[in-house]
């Protein structure tokens, strides 16, 4: 998260999907982050990195100052960069073991 916080000014382009209203219900992000999704997919498709985070979010109404989004009728749910890849390499990335991981009937962390 810190590499990500400090090189995040040399991004081209920043994602901000937004939804009208300050909605904190359990619910409301139901429709905002399958659509967010979908455009990470399809950034990806078209060669464009992306990354889900809420970094910025601890200091949401200043992000709102500088966009001009109006902070009181407009609340910012995420941020992503939005880039072309440096590479096409891609591939699973290292899992741990699922007994390392996967619990039966009991706690056993």
């Amino acid at each position: 998260a810190d590499y990500l916080a400090e090189n995040m000014h040399r991004s081209p382009a920043l994602f901000i999907p937004c939804i009208h209203g300050r909605n904190t219900t359990p619910g409301a992000a139901g429709s905002i982050i399958p659509a967010a999704w979908s455009f990470m997919l399809a950034a990806r498709e078209r060669g464009l990195g992306t990354c889900w985070t809420t970094l910025h979010l601890m200091h949401e109404e200043e992000a709102a100052d500088v966009l001009n989004i109006p902070f009181d009728k407009v609340q910012q749910w995420a941020l992503s960069p939005v880039a072309f890849t440096s590479g096409t390499d891609f591939k699973p990335a290292t899992r741990p073991d699922l007994e390392t991981v996967i619990s039966w009937n009991s706690w056993s962390g």
